[in-house]
């Protein structure tokens, strides 16, 4: 898959406001009907950076890179929006080593 904040162009520090409004704004261009691929590709970036917790658990599987688990861990717990998740569901977020 491609990057799918340069799908949905929006920088990676982008808040859940920014990118939903920057998807409605592609939908509304692409539509699936005149650009299925596209559609299809903007879909696919949006499903995966919707809200706080489904981007960080997406940078949990690439942990390691330029940052740690225990780092994405940390920040899911701090600015989820949903209500807190305890410590254990987090934990089991985490890939084995």
């Amino acid at each position: 898959m491609n990057d799918p904040y340069a799908v949905l162009g929006v920088a990676a520090d982008a808040d859940d406001a920014t990118i939903r409004g920057r998807y409605l704004q592609l939908v509304k261009q692409f539509t699936p009907e005149g650009h299925p691929e596209r559609f299809a590709a903007i879909r696919q970036a949006y499903d995966s950076l919707k809200d706080v917790e489904t981007r960080l658990r997406g940078r949990l599987f690439e942990a390691g890179k330029h940052e740690t688990a225990a780092s994405i861990v940390e920040e899911l717990a701090c600015r989820s929006s949903r209500r807190r998740m305890s410590l254990a569901n987090l934990l089991a977020l985490v890939p084995p080593t």
